[in-house]
């Protein structure tokens, strides 16, 4: 996702614009820990505009459920920083300020009368299809916020706006006639699928273990890690509270050597001996470190790391099915190399007509989703003729021939939000490159 929106910076206007608006609701997700050079409440200097945290704030609240919605409510602090939200939320907010900046020195301003329009359209404090006051102000207690930090934050929103209008650009008539049959012109292509399936490979035991023998580096035991700890069962039917004061003091005792461990295990990266999430405190732990309490199926355990278990190569025996496994693949994806090859160099396929970006055909031998994966990769290739790879199946194609269609002009809406867009996004890259070198930075995130 991160490699997604690197690829397409362009976002982060849009999402500079909808900040204020798509935070309402978003709910409020702990900051991470940050030490600031200046103070408390100033992350950054812009220009000559300081940056407030409760800004950055905002913007990763607003990412966040963003990307909540995209992992169907799954998202968690972990897999977020994975994601780099952090840094994404700070890049967003510098690049807002260097537009607030560039818009003083335009002479850009938003006044109350922009800020109380834009107010009540906002459906989040409507009620009964009209703005009202009282649900304003509770959503915004929800949420954390004042109405002077909120109305500041929109009118920042509408400045920004206000800078985009200024490089917005019509397109003529003509313009999106061209681009019309441009954008939905149309290829004719010609198909062919090797079902990856249909390759049997025969290999004898020899094989198997000069394969082996070779990589024997690639098949080893799993990590371990061998593990003193203390089942504190609940005899007596305590609630989790009550039984979570009986673990920490066993655990106070373990610690200082007043009390012993009673069992011994060896878990690996894979084990289910407790969940995922509690398996890697203790993958992470240094060597007899005694970790707090861990609650699992209604008790708890007290854990100490005694030894790290270091991989090894297993024997032959253990290790031939899946040297097997990987020989035929390795053997396959030869032979499925030189058919493409060959099926390129003396290319025969099936006809399938034209197609184009908005016309997704039928293919015999192929899903839906395949089928979209190859028109995309025919539209987003230079070469008539190429390869797609799926799982169990290559797609082979060649496009025989090119046309224009005619125009339509039912279309337009799609010309204009396409071209539009690109415009707007490709002026705004080259402004704010320019703003970087026009208006110092000076960023005062530091981690603890």
């Amino acid at each position: 996702m991160i490699t997604w929106m690197q690829k397409h910076k362009k976002w982060l206007i849009s999402t500079i614009w909808v900040s204020t608006i798509a935070f309402v609701g978003a709910g409020f997700v702990g900051w991470g820990s940050y030490n600031y050079g200046k103070s408390n409440d100033t992350i950054a200097i812009v220009g000559d505009k300081e940056v407030p945290l409760r800004d950055l704030q905002n913007q990763y609240n607003t990412l966040y459920a963003q990307y909540q919605q995209l992992f169907g409510g799954n998202l968690t602090k972990e897999t977020a920083k994975q994601l780099g939200l952090e840094k994404v939320a700070f890049n967003s907010v510098i690049q807002k300020y260097l537009l607030l900046n560039y818009a003083d020195s335009l002479g850009i301003i938003a006044t109350n009368k922009d800020v109380a329009k834009k107010l009540v359209q906002i459906k989040a404090f409507q009620k009964n299809g009209k703005f009202d006051k009282n649900t304003y102000l509770s959503v915004l207690k929800q949420n954390r916020q004042t109405t002077a930090m909120f109305e500041k934050q929109l009118k920042d929103d509408i400045v920004i706006a206000k800078i985009q209008k200024i490089f917005a650009s019509d397109l003529l008539p003509s313009e999106i006639k061209n681009l019309s049959k441009l954008l939905f012109s149309e290829d004719k292509v010609s198909i062919a699928i090797l079902d990856i399936n249909n390759i049997k490979i025969k290999i004898s035991n020899e094989e198997i273990k000069q394969y082996w023998q070779k990589n024997k580096e690639k098949y080893k035991t799993n990590k371990g890690f061998k593990i003193a700890y203390v089942d504190i069962e609940n005899i007596k039917s305590k609630n989790k509270q009550e039984m979570k004061k009986v673990a920490l003091r066993e655990y106070l005792k373990l610690k200082k050597n007043k009390s012993n461990f009673t069992k011994e295990i060896v878990l690996y990266e894979n084990s289910d001996f407790l969940p995922p999430q509690e398996l890697s405190k203790i993958f992470v732990a240094t060597q007899n470190k005694v970790l707090k309490p861990i609650y699992n199926k209604d008790h708890y355990i007290v854990v100490k790391l005694i030894s790290t278990i270091k991989p090894k190569a297993l024997p032959y025996q253990e290790a031939k099915q899946m040297a097997k496994d990987d020989l035929i693949a390795s053997k396959k994806e030869q032979i499925i190399n030189q058919k493409i090859n060959n099926m390129i160099q003396n290319f025969t396929g099936t006809d399938i007509g034209y197609i184009s970006k908005y016309k997704t055909p039928t293919i015999k031998g192929l899903t839906k989703d395949e089928v979209s994966n190859v028109v995309k990769s025919i539209f987003n290739s230079q070469k008539s003729i190429d390869k797609i790879k799926f799982n169990d199946k290559v797609v082979v194609y060649k496009i025989t021939d090119s046309r224009f269609v005619k125009y339509n002009k039912d279309k337009d809406g799609i010309i204009l939000e396409t071209m539009s867009d690109l415009k707007s996004n490709l002026v705004f890259a080259n402004l704010l490159k320019q703003l970087q070198t026009r208006y110092a930075i000076q960023s005062f995130m530091e981690s603890k």
